[in-house]
């Protein structure tokens, strides 16, 4: 090859590489120019996939360019591997088939030829980033001036080339954000969480170049992910995962044929993202932040829209006084009114109370506020009281337990009334009942359902109700205890040794209070009614119970 020659064919090489980061259009003028001037009969340009593993022809001479991005060779396959892999240019001078090294194919008609020269292209790294081999068909040897030619120019094509895919990333990476950024806006524009589902899997399964995407979504009431959205279709998909099985599956991929990430917002896990298919690992985690705020907002305004929903039909059926059709709202909010439930009323109540109801009876309803809790609890037979076991093995076992009152069984609409107001004082029962939050039934409180209903609304007038409430005044003012002397003495029917020994006290001293009762009240314990007193007191002492700790329901 003359001088002359070489110096203008690499003159117009280095114009055609820097005149385009189009590689496939780099490769092709190159490969033109190369076999133009060093005689040969055919130019073929291979580039190493992303991957490594194979190399894949991108351009080749008249009349085999059709066969760009056709042809492939697997790791170890052909001269030009092996080439590759050396780092060195291969040569076989003459019967090329016949050598171990040569991969044939027909579609490039190598039966024609007999010499075979493979050049690696080296990047910057020192490895080798694609191949181009020429062939002849006459034996042929190549000379010294021009195998350093065809180095010289491989040498070119990988500038090329690492220009080319740096420009490839770099518009691919502006096309990503550009799509995500779509995909945030129609994210912002979607109120419904199953049209929001539905966007994000279309959407995604493209940006990921994956043959399916599918969103899971976590189950409070199992611990598991449920599948709730997938394009082009579920395929083989699993309908449910167990949380337990997320730990080799999430972010997975590299060579993978699976993509995994979690759907996380607050740090809270709403779900996971799946792409069949994808490799795509730091696009699949900024999808999948973006997706989990998006879930998040549209499940708090979900969330906020059927609370409000809830409150409104609790206070239309507490109050027995229902606007427009309170059935067709129940319906809504999938409540059978007909069915037996309980109403239970909760406080102080935390999140854990509520997400072991709501897996303990499914399709109940809750309207939680701060620090207390209301539920029509839906129930499985016409009987509370396996729901009353359950619900006092909940209360035992939380962090925080507190006070819980449930109503008689409700069946039908205007048993609900009754219900909202059962619960209400079986709670304020547990304040004079019991010394510790508890779980109080209406039908646990005796004498009291019916003096809880007085003191709600209000208490009566009497003049020994207002005697006893002297005694508590005095009692609050002196750290005495002459109110729970009177009530003792009259649980034991005036029997001083027996109530001398419940309270602890010497007889003497017992006579001492009693006396001090009589004067501070003006009651005669030999006279009055009893069951009047008894009553009385239990009257005060529910009146300093609500006025101390009334609950916010």
């Amino acid at each position: 090859m003359a001088l002359q020659t070489a110096e203008k064919t690499l003159h117009q090489i280095v114009s055609t590489v820097a005149s385009s980061l189009e590689l496939t259009e780099v490769l092709r003028a190159v490969v033109r120019l190369m076999s133009e001037a060093s005689g040969v009969h055919a130019c073929f340009a291979y580039v190493i996939s992303e991957d490594g593993e194979r190399l894949e022809l991108r351009a080749a001479s008249p009349p085999y360019s059709r066969q760009a991005g056709k042809v492939v060779m697997e790791r170890g396959e052909g001269l030009a591997w092996w080439a590759a892999e050396r780092g060195e240019p291969a040569f076989i001078r003459d019967d090329a088939l016949a050598d171990p090294r040569t991969k044939y194919f027909a579609e490039l008609e190598e039966e024609k030829f007999q010499s075979l020269l493979a050049l690696p292209v080296i990047g910057r790294s020192g490895e080798a980033i694609g191949v181009i081999t020429a062939h002849t068909e006459a034996p042929r040897e190549f000379s010294d001036d021009e195998v350093d030619f065809l180095v010289t120019s491989a040498s070119l094509v990988a500038g090329a080339i690492e220009n080319a895919r740096l420009y490839e990333e770099a518009r691919a990476r502006v096309s990503e954000l550009e799509q995500l950024a779509e995909l945030a806006e129609a994210i912002a524009r979607v109120d419904a969480l199953d049209e929001l589902l539905a966007t994000v899997v279309q959407s995604t399964q493209p940006l990921l170049a994956a043959r399916a995407c599918h969103v899971y979504l976590l189950d409070p009431g199992s611990e598991e992910l449920e599948r709730r959205a997938s394009a082009p279709e579920a395929g083989n998909a699993r309908q449910r995962l167990g949380l337990a099985e997320l730990g080799p599956e999430l972010a997975r991929g590299g060579r993978s044929s699976r993509l995994a990430v979690p759907l996380v917002a607050n740090g809270e896990l709403i779900g996971l993202l799946v792409a069949e298919g994808s490799a795509r690992v730091e696009l699949g985690r900024a999808i999948a932040s973006q997706v989990a705020v998006g879930i998040k907002k549209v499940q708090v305004i979900e969330q906020l829209t059927e609370k409000n929903l809830i409150k409104d039909f609790f206070e239309e059926l507490a109050g027995g006084r229902p606007r427009g059709d309170l059935e067709g709202r129940a319906a809504r909010l999938g409540c059978d009114l007909d069915l037996p439930h309980v109403v239970l009323v909760a406080e102080p109540a935390g999140a854990g109370l509520e997400r072991a109801l709501r897996a303990s009876a499914p399709g109940s309803l809750f309207d939680r506020r701060e620090d207390s809790l209301r539920a029509l609890v839906k129930l499985a037979t016409s009987s509370s009281d396996p729901f009353l076991e359950r619900l006092r093995r909940i209360q035992a076992d939380l962090e925080r337990p507190g006070s819980i009152g449930v109503s008689s069984v409700c069946q039908g609409q205007a048993a609900f009334p009754d219900g909202f107001a059962e619960a209400q004082q079986a709670l304020l029962g547990t304040i004079v009942l019991r010394a510790e939050p508890t779980v109080l039934a209406y039908e646990e409180l005796g004498a009291y359902k019916y003096l809880l209903r007085v003191a709600v609304d209000g208490g009566i007038r009497d003049a020994t109700v207002d005697a006893v409430g002297r005694l508590a005044e005095y009692d609050a003012q002196r750290g005495s205890q002459l109110v729970t002397t009177l009530e003792e003495f009259l649980r034991r029917h005036g029997n001083i040794s027996a109530t001398s020994e419940a309270l602890f006290v010497h007889p003497n001293t017992l006579r001492q209070r009693l006396r001090r009762v009589a004067e501070l009240s003006g009651l005669d314990l030999r006279r009055d009614d009893w069951l009047m007193i008894e009553i009385a007191v239990k009257m005060v002492k529910l009146e300093q119970a609500l006025g101390a700790a009334r609950p916010n329901i």
